[in-house]
């Protein structure tokens, strides 16, 4: 070791040229003992990468008897220490750093420097030797320090040298960083944060007497971006500086003599690996290749041309060693801005978020990307470093976006004067046209690149999202007027003038864009298809959705959606190749231009496709259920191709005004084409949290297609064509009402209880999910009910009866309710439910409303005295947000709080949907309830007591059922199936109904109106269909 120590510590050695002048015998000593350092630095290098215990390891003074982590460091003579490689390396990197000039070494020895720099990274990375090693340099060397506040190191002679000693030194500091955070050291890390990021003036090196004059000068002529003179170039930024962008491209061969196709093989068949990963062509070995070639020639020709090829072989050579020089160049560059990007992510990522301000985090960031994007923008910007500023792009926009959210749920610098939070908006109107400017350069390749700075612009644009907030059921309350002629906020403020600034690109933009999302990369098409989603979403002139439509870009995208069907049926194998299809179908299917997409064709596309016939079975597959869960099981695959197609359905069916009878009449043959898969769908027997979402949409979808209107829309069709679809039509409206049945009572707390029972972790949200979509379910099968009874007729006198003539509610109403599909499995689905449903539904709804009403009042209360909530709550509040056990104790207070008000806005938020669907559910009942008893007690002619209905006459019920469901287009075959209803039916009816809605729950459903309905609207239903459905049942028997 010590033969080692003494030819490292050599004060003697110098470094030469290579092909130095050995007159002098010292200068040829000095470069001698030169080189024998930089093999040594090569063997310690070479030696880390190997298993311990190594020699590396043995030099350098750590431990190789026992475990290296549990070596002890110290400083030569301490505690016995000898000294060792560690020592001889960090007393040549250390000379010179208490002088404004900085290391010496760095200047004198650049590629002894940079291998230097190169074995302390690889000791700090190492697992087993980074935490002995981190632990020397922090407290006894203060290393890191000391050689940062040095940086930039400039040396025009040699810049690739610099640039890697930078380089090392920046990986070395990112590690630093990362521990010292970790292990909560945060004097250490605050000092570093300090050094790399401040903008205010150190007086550093005061020992020389200048305190630093000229390097705040130097750095003040540098600073831009509206900031004062009294500021200094930040750290970080002066780095940048450092890496030039632009490089100089050899120009190409000009060659008489040799073929250059066969030159250029001949060279890359010369190309290898040199130590510091670089790429180069062996000079020598193409040399001897080139002059081989020569010499092989015949004939006086040649042998008078060897001089001229002679010259040419040199022009070649020559050629080959400046492409090595540019290599070694750009790959220096990107090294050095990796390391550079590795810092900044850490420093923003891991360092804790109090070190940083928010608003100086924010202008940090600002300054960051504006440099950033005006190197990689200028002319002469080498394309191979775009990737990686690309990536640093991507990063600080997500961070500058987390932080100015972070900003606004506190509460602060919303309404500032200066712009929009701490940033001013001018600096982000900035940000934003230099990253289009970035998107628009990349031109037609650079597609991964791309893929970065679509990331980044979807950050951006949330920005200018509003985010949640609470619904307290009184916004709606304000005149519509007063809504109009309010200021305009911040965020609609930000995302005008956003909109305008991408408007103000023109087509240049829309071609890239669209051209990605429609053939690009997968990763790029998936985030060009969500940045067009969100810019469609912004643009109330439409410019975008007209020239999508026009350029035939739309119509290519849903003429693909017929390619996407066998790679998505190869996805619900219980082993499928690779998800990427799934993922870029689920982005194709957002609704933006709904009339467009009818248009262009897209449910006919969809009802070609035959993945929705694909139902998985779930039972068989869930033995092969993915143990991490990263990879969904075939059900919820085939969920993630079918929910996003019913919510376009959707929105297609809400969105058309004009065009709506044609886009449900397509809808509809979509459902009638895949009937099999949408019935055994709808009569599912396990009620998970998928099967509620998919119900929650077909029912949804269902109720304003499967109308008996939607038949009139098909234009020539015959009558046996009419029948059959009039079947599948009766057979949707059975299932629903069945299906409301199963809904309507105890079934809902089992479920609840089931979901609990499953996920105990999350329950608290799986519970509420499973209650709105449960909810939506039952509103959209009354909605259903509604229509259908109002389609019929305007008069009760000649509606259809959906609900058989008994008051009777279902039985077991303690949880004890048997499921009538599965004891009678024939008539589960053609049987009519009775009246008592609906008022059993109706009086369950009621219940439900005042308790989610008691528990939004509640969680309001609570938002509104966030600060003096007790801490047990508090952290009760923000468990489901936080993954990992513990995790809540982890957190800080602020965030604590913040969590805590994010969680109850969401549950405000979800009590407040509840609420609308349980009102509308009352509203849909009472109706529904009404019109049967205004034709039953008003209307119908009830027959001979000997045929009562009640002992169980299924003539009856099997007539009613297929009169009521079938015959809506006219009353005449119902009456047949109706007139088998006994006088004594109905008197049981009145009398059931009577005692089930009495004046409890009348005053229920009148407070109901008054807390809710009145507050939301003025036009309120509950009061007259109450009266109504009141005096019905106190008329006097005729």
């Amino acid at each position: 070791m010590a033969g080692f120590v003494e030819c490292l510590d050599s004060e003697e050695a110098e470094e030469g040229t290579e092909n130095g002048d050995d007159s002098h015998p010292q200068k040829k000593v000095a470069r001698i003992r030169h080189e024998t350092q930089i093999h040594m630095l090569n063997l310690l290098i070479t030696s880390l990468e190997l298993k311990t215990p190594n020699l590396a390891l043995y030099l350098l003074g750590y431990e190789v008897k026992k475990t290296v982590s549990s070596t002890n460091l110290q400083d030569p003579g301490v505690l016995g220490c000898p000294r060792s490689c560690l020592h001889a390396i960090l007393s040549l990197l250390q000379r010179g750093t208490e002088k404004r000039s900085g290391p010496v070494l760095t200047q004198q020895a650049p590629h002894l420097a940079e291998l230097c720099y190169q074995v302390i990274y690889q000791l700090c990375a190492c697992p087993d030797t980074s935490g002995p090693t981190m632990r020397y340099l922090r407290t006894s060397q203060d290393f890191l320090f000391s050689h940062l506040q040095h940086l930039p190191f400039i040396l025009p002679s040699n810049q690739i040298a610099a640039l890697s000693q930078m380089s090392w030194l920046m990986k070395t500091a990112a590690i630093e960083l990362r521990v010292t955070s970790l292990n909560r050291q945060r004097s250490h890390t605050q000092r570093l944060v300090s050094l790399l990021l401040d903008d205010q003036p150190h007086t550093q090196h005061t020992g020389d007497g200048e305190s630093g004059m000229e390097e705040e000068t130097r750095s003040v002529s540098g600073f831009l971006h509206f900031d004062t003179v009294s500021k200094v170039r930040r750290k970080l930024l002066s780095v940048l500086d450092a890496i030039d962008f632009s490089q100089d491209m050899p120009e190409l061969l000009q060659l008489d003599f040799f073929e250059r196709a066969q030159i250029e093989q001949v060279i890359s068949n010369c190309e290898h690996v040199n130590e510091q990963g670089h790429t180069v062509c062996n000079v020598k070995l193409l040399h001897r290749v080139l002059v081989a070639e020569v010499n092989a020639l015949q004939g006086m020709a040649a042998i008078g041309q060897r001089p001229l090829l002679m010259e040419e072989v040199n022009s070649i050579l020559q050629q080959v060693v400046e492409r090595n020089r540019v290599r070694r160049s750009l790959s220096a560059k990107r090294h050095a801005l990796r390391s550079w990007r590795s810092l900044v992510e850490t420093l923003l990522t891991t360092c804790p978020a109090d070190l940083i301000p928010a608003d100086d985090r924010q202008l940090i960031i600002r300054d960051l990307l504006l440099d950033l994007h005006d190197k990689v923008l200028s002319e002469d910007a080498a394309g191979e470093l775009m990737p990686i500023v690309a990536g640093a792009v991507f990063t600080l926009t997500a961070h500058l976006s987390q932080s100015v959210l972070a900003e606004q749920q506190q509460g602060a610098g919303l309404e500032a004067s200066s712009g929009f939070a701490s940033i001013a908006n001018s600096a982000l109107h900035l940000i934003l046209r230099k990253l289009l400017d970035f998107i628009l350069c990349t031109g037609g390749g650079y597609q991964r690149l791309r893929a970065h700075l679509y990331g980044s612009l979807l950050y951006y644009l949330q920005i200018a999202q509003k985010p949640e907030e609470p619904d307290t059921l009184q916004t709606a309350g304000k005149a519509m007027w007063e809504r109009l002629t309010a200021p305009e906020d911040g965020f609609s403020k930000l995302q005008r003038e956003n909109l305008a600034i991408i408007e103000s690109y023109g087509r240049a933009l829309m071609e890239v864009v669209c051209r990605d999302a429609c053939d690009g990369h997968e990763i790029s098409r998936m985030l060009a298809l969500a940045v067009l989603d969100r810019i469609l979403s912004i643009d109330r002139q439409n410019q975008w959705l007209v020239y999508l439509c026009n350029s035939g870009y739309l119509r290519s995208l849903v003429e693909s959606l017929r390619q996407d069907d066998a790679a998505l049926q190869s996805l619900l194998t219980p082993q499928p190749p690779l998800l990427k299809p799934l993922y870029i179908y689920e982005s194709k299917m957002t609704g933006q231009g709904a009339s467009e997409l009818l248009r262009c064709g897209l449910v006919a596309q969809l009802i070609e496709c035959q993945v929705f016939d694909m139902v998985p079975d779930s039972d068989a597959h869930r033995v092969m259920r993915d143990p991490s869960g990263f990879i969904p099981s075939p059900m919820d695959r085939y969920r993630q191709i079918l929910l996003p197609t019913l919510r376009l359905f959707q929105v297609i069916l809400t969105s058309t005004t004009v065009n709506h009878q044609q886009g449900a009449a397509q809808v509809l043959q979509w459902l009638i084409v895949h009937a099999d898969t949408i019935q055994s769908l709808l009569r599912c027997q396990e009620l998970s949290m998928g099967a509620l979402q998919e119900l929650s949409l077909l029912t949804g979808i269902i109720s304003k297609t499967a109308l008996p209107g939607a038949l009139e829309t098909g234009g020539e069709v015959n009558s046996a064509a009419i029948m059959e679809f009039q079947g599948h039509i009766n057979r949707l409206q059975r299932l629903c009402l069945s299906l409301l049945s199963r809904l309507a009572g105890s079934e809902q707390e089992r479920l609840l209880k089931q979901a609990e029972v499953s996920a105990p972790g999350d329950s608290a949200e799986r519970r509420e999910e499973m209650e709105v979509a449960m909810q939506q379910v039952r509103a959209n099968i009354m909605e259903y009910c509604q229509t259908l009874l109002l389609q019929s007729s305007a008069q009760a006198q000649f509606s259809i009866c959906l609900f058989s003539p008994s008051g009777s509610e279902p039985a077991g109403r303690d949880g004890g309710r048997t499921d009538l599909s599965s004891t009678l499995p024939s008539m589960a689905y053609s049987r009519a439910p009775s009246l008592g449903l609906v008022l059993y539904l109706l009086k369950n709804s009621a219940a439900d409303f005042f308790r989610f009403h008691q528990s939004h009042r509640q969680s309001l209360g609570k938002l509104q005295s966030l600060d003096q909530l007790p801490p047990e709550e508090l952290k009760e509040l923000c468990q489901g947000l936080v993954s990992g056990p513990g995790g809540v104790e982890k957190i800080s207070s602020v965030q604590r709080s913040l969590l805590a008000k994010r969680r109850l806005v969401q549950l405000i938020n979800n009590r407040a949907k509840l609420l609308a669907l349980c009102s509308y559910v009352i509203e849909t009942c009472l109706f529904v309830l009404w019109r049967h008893l205004e034709y039953y007690l008003l209307h119908c002619t009830p027959t001979d007591p000997k045929d009562s209905l009640m002992p169980g006459a299924s003539l009856y019920r099997s007539r009613l059922t297929d009169d009521s469901f079938g015959g809506l287009q006219a009353s005449g075959g119902r009456c047949l199936g109706l007139s088998r209803v006994s006088q004594q039916d109905l008197d049981l009816l009145k009398s059931d109904m009577a005692a089930g809605f009495g004046e409890a729950l009348q005053r229920k459903l009148l407070e109901v109106e008054g807390l809710y309905s009145q507050v939301r609207s003025r036009y309120t239903f509950i009061q007259a269909l109450v009266r109504r459905i009141r005096g019905l049942l106190r008329q006097p028997k005729s």
